[in-house]
């Protein structure tokens, strides 16, 4: 049972300028809402501090559409800080990607993310991927 519960884990301490985030299972409308205040509240605390996100979602099972509107927002509000520089997605499932490329491109990150079932490449990306602007 516990693999079908919802988790997440919000981190912007362990890695200095990455957001680190953790989705998996299957998430509430309620546990997202969580996650997105949680993830909201990271990134103020950055302040103007240049950051990246990672992002695993290995073990996140579909968004419904409501999560996947609440992810999308998410996305948005990195987005529309100045000192984001881009995001990595770490990805083990097919189905999984594709939501969330949907999700980044309607949320504007698409240009700066990489979405990968390769954790070396997502890290080898979010060393270099810059925003100009």
């Amino acid at each position: 049972m516990s693999m079908d519960m919802g988790n997440w884990n919000v981190d912007a301490a362990t890695r200095p300028g990455v957001l680190s985030l953790r989705l998996e299972g299957t998430l509430s409308e309620d546990e997202m809402g969580a996650f997105v205040r949680a993830h909201d509240a990271a990134i103020d605390a950055f302040g103007t501090t240049d950051y990246r996100v990672f992002c695993d979602i290995r073990e996140l099972r579909p968004l419904s559409p409501k999560c996947a509107a609440l992810f999308e927002q998410a996305k948005s509000y990195s987005n529309s800080h100045r000192n984001f520089r881009g995001s990595a997605v770490l990805v083990a499932s097919k189905l999984i990607a594709l939501q969330h490329q949907r999700t980044s491109a309607a949320s504007g990150v698409m240009p700066t993310e990489l979405i990968s079932e390769d954790e070396a490449a997502c890290w080898k990306h979010l060393a270099r991927v810059h925003r100009s602007g």
